[in-house]
C-alpha cells in the first residue's frame, strides 16, 4: 500500500505538472517574443528621428528585421501550445530561420554605414524558442535539422553586418538554445522512470502478495477440502467444524484479492471475453438450502453482439447476480432478463430479498459495472424497488460497437 500510495503521489504530481508547466512556458514564450518584437518595432521606427545616425541610410528595409521577427512571433504563439507536436515544431523551426536568412539575403548588398543591420532581439529569441521546443519535443534528426538551420541564420548575421566571420556566437546560440529543452527532456524522463520503478516495486509486492498469502490460503482451503472427502461419511461432526475454518479461510483470501484489485485498477479497464450467451446460460442456477433460484431469460440476437458489447452485459449479470447472492437475505429468486431490441442492450437483474443489496465488504462490483456500460456508450442504475422490497440492476448499453452506429 505505501508503494501505492507512492506511486499516486507521484502520477499525481506528473498529471499536474504536465498540465500546468507547459501552460505557463507557452505564456512566458508568446508574451516574452511579442515585447521584444514591440522593442524591435520602436527601435526601427526611431532611426529617422536619430540625430547622428551612423548606420544604413534610412529606408523601408529598416523595418524587414521586424518583418522576419514578427514571424517568428507568430510561429512561437503557434508551437509553444501544449496541444503543438513534433511536426508543428518541426516545420516552425524550419520556416523560421528561413525567413531570417531570406532577411539577410535581402539586406546584404545593401549600403550598411558603420554597423549595419543586425538581427533583431525578436528573430534571435524566436528562433532559439523555437529550437528549445524542438530539442523538448523532437526526435534527434529532427533536432539536428533545426539546429542546424538556426546556427546558419544566427551566422547570417554577418550579411548583415560588416564584421570578420566568426562561428563562436552562433554556435553559442544554438547551445543557449538546446540547453533548456535537452534539460526539460531529461526532467520529463526522470520522472517518467520514477513512475516506472514504482510500477516495478507495485508489481513485485503484488507478487509476493499472491504467493504468501493467496495462494497460502487457497492451499489450506484445498487440503482441508482433500482431507474433509475422506472422513464426511464417518465423521459428519469433523466436517461441521471444519467448515467454519475454511469460510475464514476464503474470506482472507477474498480481501486479500479485493486489496490488489483496488491497487490494480485503472480507468478505462473493460477485458473482453468471447461467448456472452454461453455465460449468461451458464448463471441459471436452481434454487438449493440458503441458495435462491436464479433465472434467466435472453430475447434477441446476443450472439451476434459485438465482442465488447457482449462481455460488458456478461459482465454486469455476473456482477449483479454475485452481489445478489452475497447480500439480498432472505432472497428466494434472482431473475436476469437480457433484451437485444431496437439497437439496444437491456440487462436487468432482480432480486426479492431484504437489505439494502450494497456490496459492504469495499468491493468494486457497482463501480466496474457502471464503468462498463459507461465506456460504451451507455447507462447503468442500481437500487431498491421499494422500501426492503428487493434490488434492482439495470443497464442500458447500444448494441452496435462503441456506441457509434458502426456494425
Amino acid at each position: 500500500m505505501l508503494h501505492t500510495m507512492a506511486l499516486n503521489r507521484l502520477s499525481a504530481t506528473a498529471d499536474g505538472r504536465s498540465r500546468l508547466y507547459p501552460l505557463l512556458v507557452a505564456f512566458a514564450l508568446t508574451a516574452g517574443t511579442i515585447l521584444l518584437w514591440v522593442v524591435d518595432l520602436r527601435t526601427a521606427s526611431a532611426i529617422p528621428t536619430h540625430p547622428d545616425w551612423m548606420g544604413p541610410p534610412t529606408s523601408a528595409m529598416d523595418f524587414a528585421g521586424c518583418v522576419s521577427g514578427a514571424l517568428c512571433v507568430l510561429l512561437v504563439a503557434l508551437v509553444a501550445r501544449p496541444s503543438a507536436g513534433p511536426l508543428a515544431t518541426l516545420a516552425a523551426g524550419i520556416v523560421a530561420p528561413v525567413a531570417v536568412m531570406f532577411v539577410s539575403v535581402l539586406l546584404w548588398p545593401l549600403p550598411k554605414g558603420i554597423f549595419g543591420f543586425p538581427v533583431t532581439m525578436s528573430e534571435a529569441v524566436g528562433m532559439l524558442a523555437i529550437l528549445a521546443l524542438a530539442a523538448y519535443r523532437c526526435r534527434g534528426w529532427q533536432i539536428t535539422v533545426v539546429m542546424v538551420l538556426t546556427f546558419v541564420a544566427v551566422y547570417s548575421d554577418h550579411l548583415r553586418e560588416p564584421f570578420d566571420l566568426e562561428p563562436t556566437a552562433a554556435l553559442l546560440a544554438v547551445v543557449a538554445g538546446l540547453a533548456p529543452g535537452l534539460y526539460l527532456r531529461w526532467r520529463r524522463a526522470e520522472r517518467t522512470a520514477d513512475v516506472e520503478r514504482v510500477r516495478a516495486t507495485e508489481r513485485l509486492a503484488i507478487a509476493r502478495d499472491l504467493h504468501d498469502v493467496v495462494a497460502h490460503e487457497v492451499t489450506g482451503i484445498v487440503v482441508q477440502t482433500q482431507a474433509l472427502r475422506h472422513i464426511a461419511e464417518r465423521d459428519p461432526e469433523a466436517v461441521r467444524a471444519a467448515l467454519p475454518e475454511i469460510e475464514a479461510a476464503g474470506t482472507r483470501a477474498l480481501e486479500s484479492m479485493r486489496g490488489m484489485v483496488t491497487r490494480l485498477r485503472e480507468p478505462g479497464e473493460a477485458p473482453l471475453a468471447p461467448g456472452p450467451a454461453e455465460g449468461l446460460d451458464a448463471l441459471a442456477a436452481p434454487a438449493a438450502p440458503g441458495r435462491p433460484e436464479v433465472a434467466v431469460h435472453v430475447s434477441g440476437p446476443v450472439p451476434d453482439l459485438p465482442p465488447e458489447v457482449g462481455t460488458a452485459v456478461l459482465r454486469i449479470a455476473q456482477e449483479s447476480v454475485t452481489n445478489a447472492l452475497r447480500y439480498a437475505r432472505g432472497a428466494t429468486r434472482v431473475s436476469v432478463v437480457v433484451s437485444v431490441l431496437d439497437g439496444e442492450v437491456e440487462v436487468r437483474v432482480q432480486d426479492d430479498g431484504r437489505g439494502s443489496g450494497l456490496p459492504v465488504g469495499g468491493g468494486h462490483g457497482l463501480v466496474g459495472m457502471g464503468e462498463r456500460a459507461r465506456l460504451l456508450g451507455g447507462e447503468l442504475s442500481a437500487g431498491p424497488d421499494g422500501v426492503g422490497q428487493g434490488w434492482t440492476v439495470r443497464g442500458t448499453i447500444p448494441a452496435r460497437r462503441g456506441g457509434d452506429g458502426q456494425g
